[in-house]
C-alpha cells in the first residue's frame, strides 16, 4: 500500500482528508501522520506536506485553489510575470479564511465536489483566463496549453462558446505550433500591425525559426527570461549566420526586449517591412533559382 507521502505528492503536496480516505490511506495513518508533523492541518478538512508549494497552501488556508494564471505556472503552462494569487472560490463561499491581501478572486471554479485538488483544472483556468487577463496574455496561456498538448481546439471551442460572442476570435488568434509565450507575444503584436506572420516555419539546412515576416524576415525569440548558457548562445549565433547565407534577415530578441522594449522591434520591424526587405528581390530570385 502506498505511503501517506506518496498519496499527498499526486495531489501536488495539498489535499483534502477526504480524498486521501478515498485513495486508500486510513484514519490512523492520517491521525499518525498529523501528530508526527508528517501533515499539516492547512484548515477543516484540509492537510499539506512541509514542502508543498506555498501558493498552493495558501489558496486553501483562504477557502479557495489555486486559479486563472496562478494555475496555469502550477500546470507548467507558460506565462507572463504576475505578483498576484489567483484565488477560485466556491461560489457560495460567504468569507474569507484569513488575509487575502494580494489576491484576485474567481467565482467560477471547477466543481468542488469532483476536483479534490488545490489548484484549477487547465479548461476552468483558460476560461477564467480569457475574463480576467489581458487577450494577449491570456493567449499566450492557451497557445502553451495547445502545443503541450493538456488542451484540445475541440475543448478551446466548447469554453469559448460559453463566453460572450466577442471571445470568438481568440479561435482564430491562437496557435498550437506556438513553442514559447514570446514568440506568442511576438506575433499577437505583429498580427495588430496588418503583418502576416508564420509560426516554427521550417526552413531546410536551419531548422523550424520561431516566426517568418514575409518571405525572408525571420524573428527568434530567446524563450527563457535568462540566458541558458555558453551552448545555446553559440548555437543560436551559428543558425543566423546559416540563415544570412540563405539570404534571410533575422532579428533575434530577448524576454527583456519583447517585454520592456517592444517599441525597439516594432519599429525595427516597420522599417523593414516599409523598406520591402522582408520580401524577395529579383536579384535573391535570380540567386535562388541558378543556385538550383
Amino acid at each position: 500500500m502506498s505511503s501517506v507521502l506518496e498519496v499527498i505528492d499526486r495531489f501536488g503536496g495539498v489535499a483534502r482528508v477526504a480524498a486521501l480516505r478515498r485513495a486508500g490511506v486510513s484514519s490512523s495513518s492520517l491521525r499518525r501522520a498529523v501528530l508526527s508533523g508528517t501533515l499539516i492541518r492547512v484548515r477543516k478538512g484540509w492537510v499539506h506536506t512541509a514542502n508543498a508549494p506555498e501558493e498552493l497552501v495558501r489558496a486553501v488556508s483562504l477557502g479557495g485553489r489555486v486559479a486563472c494564471i496562478s494555475a496555469a505556472q502550477v500546470h507548467g503552462l507558460w506565462t507572463p510575470d504576475h505578483s498576484e494569487l489567483h484565488l477560485g472560490r466556491p461560489r457560495h463561499a460567504g468569507r474569507t479564511f484569513g488575509d487575502d491581501s494580494g489576491t484576485i478572486s474567481h467565482w467560477q471554479s471547477d466543481n468542488w465536489e469532483t476536483n479534490d485538488t488545490a489548484v484549477d483544472s487547465i479548461p476552468v483556468l483558460v476560461r477564467q483566463a480569457l475574463l480576467c487577463c489581458t487577450r494577449e496574455e491570456a493567449i499566450t496561456i492557451i497557445d502553451s496549453a495547445l502545443n503541450l498538448r493538456k488542451l484540445s481546439m475541440r475543448r478551446l471551442r466548447e469554453i469559448v462558446a460559453t463566453l460572450p460572442s466577442s471571445f470568438a476570435s481568440v479561435l482564430l488568434e491562437v496557435d498550437d505550433r506556438s513553442e514559447s509565450g514570446l514568440e506568442s507575444i511576438c506575433r499577437v503584436r505583429l498580427v495588430k500591425l496588418g503583418l502576416t506572420v508564420r509560426t516554427q516555419v521550417s526552413i531546410e539546412g536551419v531548422g523550424h525559426v520561431d516566426l517568418l515576416l514575409g518571405d525572408r524576415l525571420v524573428i527568434e525569440s530567446d524563450g527563457q527570461r535568462w540566458h541558458e548558457g555558453s551552448q545555446a548562445f553559440e548555437r543560436d549565433r551559428a543558425r543566423d549566420l546559416v540563415l544570412h547565407r540563405l539570404g534571410y534577415l533575422v532579428i533575434r530578441v530577448s524576454y527583456w526586449h519583447v517585454v520592456e522594449q517592444w517599441m525597439l522591434i516594432e519599429l525595427a520591424v516597420r522599417a523593414i517591412v516599409n523598406r520591402r526587405e522582408h520580401l524577395w528581390s529579383s536579384a535573391h530570385k535570380r540567386e535562388m533559382h541558378g543556385s538550383r
